[in-house]
């Protein structure tokens, strides 16, 4: 009986430990599964994380680009970093709004497709406020600049002034004879198609506005157009929401009766518009009050004695700058329109000579330097551009540069110490001066562009828009 209760013992002692082994190996390979699940949790959680970052660097880069360049903002075709794919698809909502969706996509550890996706909307409130569309920043070899697209319209007249935004042109002309139409929007997406014929832009819309027309300015969907050679209306107000089927919303009449001068350029800025008339027997400047499109109202006033050829508002600093004909009144003047009830003149530039007409200012955003260029009217040879420090235009020119009677300069950008120019001179219609030390400018890069320039030129992004006379109204000009 003693020898049988140890041997069951033995036994059961054998049980316990096979028991607990079994219960050990349990606890291990429960471990071992918390483990690996813990570390593919984590693995999981990292590549979510990196996944996330990488898909709010393109919306912030989206965003910054948008700071700099509103057109420049595009879908991005999908691209490998790493073990992720990354891409941007951008729909556009509205002439100044953009969806930007950023997506992000790998396949995790068990094969499965994962994904990030985030969406904005980004907005372009400095076009809606009347700013810049042109960058700062410079690529290519301007040098050696080239002819790229170019516009025909059905007048040979040729342009009187354009707006180059989102990816458009907008395109004014004064017709010689009836019926021809006197606004165009230009497709400039493809800044040279392939055609046929090569190289030609696609018109997307044109309008008879029945007065003739002298400049244009766009501020989101609405385009603010000179009426010429008209005492009645002096303002269009045009609304391309619809670029297709654009619409004469306003006709405005800014002057009293009897005054006899019209309309002849404008610049626009935070819900203002600036009208620049011929000399009148009144006021030659307007502040006009466009915050409700349909109905504009004249705020403020100035009278300059002679006409004005171009306004150039720096935003910043509440100041606009008008390029004048007659050089007796002083052909640049500053003026303060922070109250726009009272344009007040703090300062003028007189070059001294009769003969010439003050005709484009150009205005750099990151130095005091401001431009000014004249064309000639009668007599020899004179200075047809001025380097001048806009803190103080009483102060002596910086620089001048002198060139051949029949020549002169019309329009102007300054982008990086590079200004662009429209100039009259038959074999360098586009010329490109250094201007980074304004006390010493140099002759950069030029071209033929075959037709005459005329006042109308503009910048967007990396390209230059020039209007020309004859129905080749507009040459789009870039780096080679």
């Amino acid at each position: 009986m003693k020898a049988e209760l140890i041997t069951n013992r033995k036994g059961s002692g054998l049980v316990e430990v096979i028991i607990a082994i079994a219960i050990l190996s349990l606890g291990l390979s429960s471990a071992i599964l918390l483990a690996f699940a813990n570390q593919s949790l984590k693995i999981s959680s990292i590549t979510n994380n990196e996944a996330l970052g990488k898909a709010e660097i393109l919306i912030e880069k989206a965003r910054a680009d948008a700071s700099e360049d509103f057109s420049s903002v595009v879908s991005m075709s999908p691209l490998a970093d790493d073990i992720y794919m990354k891409s941007l698809d951008v729909v556009d909502i509205d002439i100044f709004t953009k969806e930007v969706t950023s997506n992000v996509s790998w396949t995790g550890e068990h094969g499965e497709a994962l994904a990030i996706e985030l969406v904005t909307l980004l907005t372009d409130p400095e076009s809606v406020l009347g700013g810049d569309t042109c960058t700062e920043e410079v690529t290519g070899d301007w040098t050696n600049p080239e002819r790229f697209g170019y516009g025909d319209i059905t007048s040979d007249d040729g342009a009187t002034g354009l707006d180059a935004f989102n990816h458009r042109v907008y395109l004014t002309t004064t017709p010689s004879g009836p019926p021809q139409h006197d606004f165009y929007i230009f497709d400039v997406s493809d800044p040279n198609p392939a055609g046929p014929p090569a190289g030609k832009l696609p018109i997307l819309s044109s309008l008879d506005t029945g007065y003739g027309l002298e400049d244009v300015r766009v501020a989101g969907r609405f385009v603010y157009v000179v009426a010429a050679d008209t005492f009645t209306v002096q303002l269009v107000v045009i609304d391309a929401i619809d670029v297709i089927n654009p619409l004469v919303i306003s006709e405005f009449d800014a002057t009293p009766v009897g005054i006899t001068g019209y309309g002849n350029t404008l610049a626009y800025a935070d819900s203002k518009v600036y009208l620049g008339l011929t000399k009148s027997t009144g006021p030659e400047m307007y502040v006009i009050d466009v915050s409700d499109p349909l109905n504009p109202a004249t705020v403020g006033t100035l009278e300059t004695n002679t006409a004005i050829n171009q306004i150039v508002i720096d935003r910043d600093n509440d100041i606009a700058y008008i390029a004048l004909a007659d050089p007796l009144a002083g052909q640049l003047w500053k003026v303060d329109i922070s109250d726009p009830t009272n344009p007040t003149v703090l300062q003028k530039f007189f070059p001294g000579t009769a003969n010439w007409v003050g005709q484009g200012v150009a205005l750099s955003k990151t130095t005091t330097d401001i431009f000014l260029g004249r064309i000639y009217d009668v007599g020899a040879n004179d200075v047809d551009l001025y380097a001048l420090d806009s803190s103080d235009l009483s102060a002596t020119p910086m620089d001048t540069v002198t060139q051949t009677w029949d020549d002169g300069f019309s329009r102007m950008v300054v982008r990086s110490g590079l200004l662009f120019a429209s100039n009259n001179q038959p074999n360098l219609g586009f010329q490109v001066w250094d201007v980074s030390d304004p006390t010493n400018m140099t002759m950069f890069g030029s071209l033929n562009i075959q037709q005459a320039s005329t006042a109308g030129m503009d910048c967007e992004g990396n390209y230059i828009f020039i209007g020309q006379r004859s129905n080749r109204a507009l040459q789009i000009i870039g780096p080679s």
